[in-house]
């Protein structure tokens, strides 16, 4: 075995314990008329049914396997970014774009207002909720227009604010986020959240923008992260306008904690980055690696974190084979004109110079199988990456300084491809150490330790 044959194997160990259809019949039983939600339960009224509604990028799984579980007299409508897997199960499913909403988002986002106002007193509405949801579905609030939403959504993701600041403006833009989707429905309907994680803290609120839980931020909130970012003078006039009439007091809050329309409205966390860590981190001590997991999530800037990893990777001295694991989500602030590539693909380039010469691999990858908008969904470097890019002609530094991580990677044989998971828990970054790091000439032994695939890797989707 290998080092980069090793990294795949773990790395497919943490996606697979994050399996949303394996979490969604944990979590979901029914039994006559009762439904059971985690550790609640609902009784449907007479004729009642449980409308599903899906919405991310596991949406399909989700709804599939819900299905089966409340039975199916169900009915269902599931919103997916395109290119992601469907429910297998003919149920009805509408494709949004991803990471910036497009017409299908907003076609999908007045389907799910018309669903969701459908249901009738003896129903039970089940929201199954994982990460993209923000944008596969999306209905401009007041004067705003589809394109507004659109711009936004590119600016904030270019600024280097957090998930949980784009969302607090986006919630404020919007009629389905932060629990106007479920308010939308008559309120004697009984509703519930079933979640997958993809991030940081799992909020709530921030999980696919929270279509049906409260919403802890105000439109005073928005407007502070907007001035954070010196976003005003590119963002739309009537996002500006919007968001300062909010502020005003002269349009209406989304709903707040303490609505009585969510106070019987479960939220059940079913799947998050942890447990996708720590079943990678099992694979990699049944290999054979002494391993370190970091369970604090890796957060801020990709290029700094990327490094203090690398370091820490290498900081023990043993020459035991060893292992590092953690997850999070960093950030990239975006030029005016970046290359192709993601936060993953930068990471794992921001350790190839840490890494040079020693028998080391870092690999860098979101579980969803998709980093930022290309077919990657990570890539890996080792201690031979920073002399073989030199020999193939590739400037690392200048390929970090431009966002074009993925050019710089494809021609190393260095990009992971997997194809939509399936799942969503934020992104696993793995370092392996191998035996006798600190032993012998570092360019050589690494070339030994690694073997390199001829074109990029491979990892094989986890199994529903």
């Amino acid at each position: 075995m290998t080092l980069a044959s090793d990294a795949e194997r773990i790395f497919r160990a943490g996606v697979s314990a994050v399996d949303p259809a394996r979490a969604v019949r944990t979590n979901l039983r029914r039994r006559g008329a009762t439904v059971y939600v985690g550790r609640h339960s609902f009784r449907l009224g007479p004729d009642g049914t449980v409308r599903l509604v899906a919405i991310g990028k596991a949406a399909g799984t989700m709804v599939g396997a819900a299905a089966r579980a409340v039975g199916r007299s169900s009915e269902a409508l599931a919103v997916v970014p395109r290119g992601y897997p469907g429910s297998g199960s003919g149920l009805s499913l509408l494709r949004g774009e991803h990471p910036v909403p497009g017409a299908g988002s907003f076609r999908a986002g007045r389907a799910l207002l018309r669903f969701v106002k459908a249901a009738g007193p003896n129903d039970l509405l089940l929201f199954l909720v994982s990460g993209g949801g923000s944008t596969v579905a999306e209905v401009p609030t007041g004067a705003l227009t589809p394109a507004d939403l659109s711009r936004t959504t590119e600016l904030l993701l270019a600024s280097g604010a957090s998930i949980g600041e784009m969302n607090t403006v986006r919630r404020h833009l919007s009629q389905v986020k932060g629990g106007q989707l479920a308010a939308a429905a008559d309120r004697a309907v009984q509703f519930a959240t079933l979640a997958l994680s993809d991030v940081v803290g799992d909020f709530p609120e921030d999980i696919g923008s929270g279509p049906a839980v409260p919403d802890p931020s105000t439109f005073h909130d928005a407007l502070t992260v907007v001035r954070r970012y010196h976003l005003g003078p590119r963002l739309p006039r009537r996002v500006i306008h919007h968001l300062a009439e909010g502020a005003r007091g002269r349009l209406a809050e989304t709903p707040k904690a303490g609505d009585p329309r969510f106070r019987a409205a479960p939220f059940v966390l079913i799947g998050s980055n942890l447990p996708a860590i720590r079943a990678a981190a099992r694979r990699a001590r049944a290999i054979g690696y002494r391993t370190e997991v970091l369970e604090r999530p890796i957060v801020g800037d990709t290029g700094t974190a990327a490094t203090r990893f690398a370091r820490r990777l290498l900081s023990d001295r043993s020459d035991r084979p060893r292992a590092l694991i953690a997850g999070g989500e960093t950030t990239v602030i975006l030029g005016p004109h970046p290359g192709r590539g993601g936060r993953n693909q930068e990471f794992a380039l921001g350790c190839a110079c840490t890494l040079a010469g020693r028998n080391a691999l870092v690999l860098s990858a979101g579980t969803d199988g998709v980093d930022g908008p290309t077919d990657a969904a990570g890539g890996w470097v080792d201690g031979t990456t920073a002399n073989r890019a030199r020999s193939v002609g590739v400037d690392i530094s200048r390929a970090l300084a431009r966002h074009a991580a993925y050019d710089a990677l494809e021609r190393l044989g260095s990009l992971l491809r997997t194809g939509p998971t399936g799942t969503n828990v934020m992104d696993i970054h793995l370092g392996l150490v191998g035996p006798g790091v600190n032993r012998g000439s570092g360019s050589e032994r690494a070339s030994r330790g690694t073997r390199h695939p001829r074109r990029s890797s491979s990892v094989s989707r986890p199994r529903a």
